[in-house]
């Protein structure tokens, strides 16, 4: 598809980079156990999000802030390289780029530790400048690992603009609810809704996406694993089954479900069609180890739709 057919998306978070190391159990607190396969990748939940939403069929503009090393200089090559436009990438000599650290058990979960080095310094007024880039998208896609006050004026922004926001509360931090209630969707998993909502234990995903649209009166589309998702709208009040796939590595299955949404939703699908989507570009990720490597294509997407899996 011609870049000009396809539509616009902006994505604006982290990059990082990610250092993987395999092993059959977490430690526990205090505790040193044997890795295997170490490896390090591009990662980031922004980054993941851009490259998700341009493989996927979308022509993204990606906003970040990288330091002034070896790590950012293979980031933008790398960016470049997946046809995202990085106008709005900006570089730091007053901090590293970030840095990610993920243990995956023997199950294929994950544990995952950042240090976001630029992305803490990605300022309000740097999102200013993105303002037009924000206003000719379909669709702002948004995540909590970057400088929250940046996050925060990125919504207010696309609010005012009139520009659909869908907000992934990864990795959760406190944020303000005023906030929250301007986006247009909201797709936390289990433990990312939990945390949202102040409860201390989990209920199940129809529960959560009930509660969450009650306080906070957006779209809920509460990820759930292998289980899929469930949405809860005004008007949608449904589970989207996920699909049966034998899981190797489940790191970036969120992101690829974020970016998945945004672009079948900025090419006009329904809320539902958008999330069945997405739960099949999820399922297909977890297939493969790593992050950038696993972030599958659109018709690898397609293909797999189409026969119904």
């Amino acid at each position: 598809m011609p870049d000009n057919d396809k539509p616009a998306i902006a994505v604006i978070g982290n990059y990082a980079v990610g250092m993987t190391i395999e092993c059959e159990r977490f430690p526990r607190p205090g505790e040193t156990v044997k890795g295997r396969n170490f490896n390090s990748f591009h990662g980031g939940k922004g980054s993941n999000q851009a490259i998700g939403a341009a493989r996927l069929g979308g022509r993204v503009a990606y906003g970040a802030m990288l330091g002034m090393d070896k790590f950012g200089d293979e980031a933008l090559a790398m960016l470049k390289g997946e046809g995202i436009d990085v106008s709005f990438v900006k570089r730091t000599d007053k901090t590293s780029t970030g840095v990610g650290l993920i243990y995956v058990d023997a199950g294929g979960d994950n544990e995952i530790v950042i240090g976001l080095g630029g992305s803490e310094l990605i300022s309000p007024a740097d999102i200013r400048e993105m303002r037009d880039a924000v206003a000719g998208s379909k669709i702002l896609l948004l995540q909590l690992e970057a400088n929250l006050d940046a996050v925060a004026e990125a919504i207010a922004m696309a609010h005012e603009l009139g520009v659909p926001v869908i907000l992934n509360p990864a990795p959760f931090s406190p944020f303000p609810d005023e906030s929250v209630r301007k986006t247009t969707y909201i797709t936390p998993n289990e433990t990312e809704a939990t945390a949202m909502l102040g409860l201390d234990d989990v209920p199940e995903g129809r529960e959560l996406a009930h509660r969450l649209h009650g306080k906070f009166g957006v779209a809920a589309i509460v990820t759930l694993g292998d289980k899929g998702a469930y949405i809860k709208t005004a008007d949608i009040d449904q589970a989207v089954p996920g699909i049966a796939v034998e899981t190797v590595d489940s790191t970036g299955a969120g992101d690829t479900f974020s970016s998945a949404l945004a672009v079948a939703l900025a090419e006009g699908k329904g809320l539902v069609d958008a999330v069945r989507f997405a739960n099949h570009a999820a399922g297909l990720s977890v297939t493969v180890k790593g992050v950038v490597e696993s972030i599958p294509y659109r018709k690898q997407v397609d293909d797999l739709v189409a026969v119904g899996k």
